[in-house]
């Protein structure tokens, strides 16, 4: 697949989480965390986020992004918003930052996915060590949440 395609993909993915986002009925409905889950709706947005943030930015440029700390913070592997003293960001902060970060994902980004990343990053059993892996790995990341997302969405109706 070329580049092009690839980053297409990323639209549809970007755009997919943006319409879930828009379905949330209410910020209280976002921080509802149902029976069997260990996080919210938010959470699981601002985590596509900043999961993003952070693979591509550190692994593939060695460089901290444009996410603030705290909002990384908030939303990295192994958070909870059962941890959070105040809800981190409302639903249309995560969604405008979600807007901006596909344009700079593709500004910075765009005619490098074949460059070799800063830093590999390892997943389970692989070493992902090209920049177009850490971003294929991100959009595949995008819809692993975005299907917690819908169940999350099933349990709460």
């Amino acid at each position: 697949m070329k580049e092009d395609g690839i980053f297409e993909q990323y639209d549809f993915y970007r755009e997919s989480s943006i319409q879930l986002l828009d379905s949330i009925a209410s910020e209280k409905q976002a921080d509802v965390i149902p029976n069997g889950y260990s996080n919210s709706l938010r959470w699981n947005l601002g985590h596509i986020l900043v999961a993003q943030e952070g693979v591509m930015y550190y692994f593939g440029m060695n460089q901290p992004g444009d996410i603030s700390t705290k909002i990384q913070e908030s939303f990295k592997p192994g958070t909870s918003p059962k941890d959070w003293f105040a809800s981190p960001l409302t639903l249309n902060e995560i969604q405008e930052l979600l807007i901006e970060q596909k344009e700079r994902i593709r500004d910075t980004f765009s005619g490098r996915l074949g460059e070799p990343a800063a830093n590999a990053f390892e997943f389970r059993d692989k070493k992902l060590k090209m920049v177009g892996d850490l971003f294929i790995f991100t959009l595949w990341h995008e819809g692993l949440h975005q299907g917690v997302i819908n169940g999350m969405k099933r349990a709460l109706k």
